[in-house]
This record gives C-alpha cells, structure tokens and sequence, in this order.
C-alpha cells in the first residue's frame, strides 16, 4: 500500500511539474504574440475569385542527377510518369561527357576518337516521351582534361581542357552528331549551356578569365554548326559572375543567346 501511495505521489508530482511547464510555454507564447500584435499582418483570400491562369513556368524545365542514370529503365520509367503527370519540356543533367558516358579518348598518338552510342541512348528515349535536353555541357573528359580533380562519387572531371582546340572540336563534332541525327529543326528547339555553377571551385577548378574563355570556345563551335543553336551560360550560383560575363561576351564578341543562374 505504501508503494502505491508513493507511485500515485510521483505521478502527481510529475503532472503538476507538465501542467506548469505547459502553462509557462503558452504564457510566454500570448506574450510573444502580443509584442507582435503592432506588426502582425492580416491576408485574406477568398479562394472563389481568381486574378488570371496561373503561371506555369516551373513545367519549362525539370533537372536530373547525372547523364548515365538516365539510361537505365527505371529512370526512364519514372521520367516518362513526371513529364505525362506534369508537363515537363525539357530536362538537364549533369556529367553528359563523363568517363561513364564513353564518349572520348584518345588513340597512342593523341589524336581524338568520339563515341556518341550512350547520349544517343538518352537523347531517343527523351525523344520517344516528348521531352527535350536543356543540355549542360560538362564535364571534361579524363583524356581532355588539364588535371585530376573531381566531383562527387561518380568522379565528375571539373578542370579546364588542357587544349582548348580539341575541346572546341569535341563540341563541334558533338552538335553536328546531334544536329544529324535528330535534325536541324529539333537542334534549334535545344538549349546549350557552357558548365554547371563554374564560380563554386567544387564544380570548377579554374578562374572565371578561364571559364570565360572555355565558354567564348564552346559558344563558337556551336555557332560554327548553325548560328541558329542557342548557347548561354555562365550557370552560375546565386546569381553571381552575371555582369562580368556579359561584359566578356559584349566586348570578346563571345556569342550568347540566353543568361543562367541557380538560386
């Protein structure tokens, strides 16, 4: 019986202690509001009227991980649900010219050999659903690039080319694939954008002079194909490097079509 008692004390106690708990907290929450009450601001909806459609602009563009996920079934399974579900028009993703896309090396006496079999993989199916790529053109293969720093688990290269003239001829080669294989008319509807968030020295080991130049390289061979291509860039991080970078193509008479950044 004492045991009892004693139980039924402690859980008394330990009531007591949770109800003045709880009354402190919602006392000092009516305080908090109260000293709010001068600045707080009142929103009312009335959800039966409407001022215009809404804006649907987030269906323009959805990303992806990286370029090689998007050859498995899965993958494809789930992209091909989201653009039937949501209306997504086109898709970007990075790492498209990643060792694991196999799309360049180099012969014993240095001289380029291209593979497009993987981005013609991804590119058909995007095709065959109704989608189109937003294309981010990165990053450097191993055999192109001026160093071994990288990104992420899958080992994205993000150093400058150590020959911007075999870069520039990867490019060129690359639209002109794309641009024979899909058509001209598909190729004007795509958007290429130099790199991926090149101010973030994890996505690029360079300087912004050496980005500006990769992008001025990039930009040209596109044009070389079609002048008709869209190419911007700088695809940068909180909207930083915006100014400069228009500065650069306005006075290098650097190509650009469209201004990316990432909030």
């Amino acid at each position: 019986m004492c045991n009892l008692m004693t139980g039924r004390i402690d859980i008394t106690r330990k009531a007591g202690c949770l109800a003045l708990g709880l009354a402190t907290f919602f006392a000092a929450m009516d305080l908090a509001v109260a000293a709010t009450n001068d600045n707080a601001r009142r929103v009312s909806v009335d959800l039966r009227q409407t001022d215009g459609p809404l804006d649907t602009m987030f269906k323009f563009c959805v990303g992806a991980g990286r370029a090689n996920e998007g050859l498995r079934a899965d993958w494809q399974r789930q992209l091909a649900y989201a653009h039937r579900e949501c209306g997504f028009q086109y898709i970007r993703m990075h790492g498209l010219f990643c060792d694991d896309m196999g799309v360049y090396r180099q012969d014993r006496n240095g001289n380029p050999e291209y593979n497009w079999q993987y981005i013609d993989e991804l590119y058909d199916f995007l095709h065959s659903i109704g989608m189109r790529p937003f294309v981010e053109l990165s990053f450097m293969p191993s055999a192109l690039a001026s160093g071994s720093k990288t990104i992420f688990w899958w080992r994205g290269n993000v150093t400058p080319p150590r020959d911007m003239t075999k870069w520039a001829n990867f490019i060129r080669a690359f639209v002109q694939h794309v641009q024979e294989r899909y058509g001209d008319t598909e190729v004007r509807t795509w958007y290429f954008e130099v790199w991926n968030e090149p101010n973030l020295s994890g996505f690029f080991s360079g300087t912004q002079q050496q980005y500006f130049d990769l992008y001025a390289a990039t930009a040209h061979a596109i044009k070389s194909v079609s002048a008709d291509y869209k190419v911007g860039g700088p695809a940068t991080a909180g909207c930083a490097w915006v100014p400069e970078f228009i500065h650069f193509c306005d006075t290098n008479r650097a190509p650009v079509d469209f201004i990316t950044t990432h909030t």
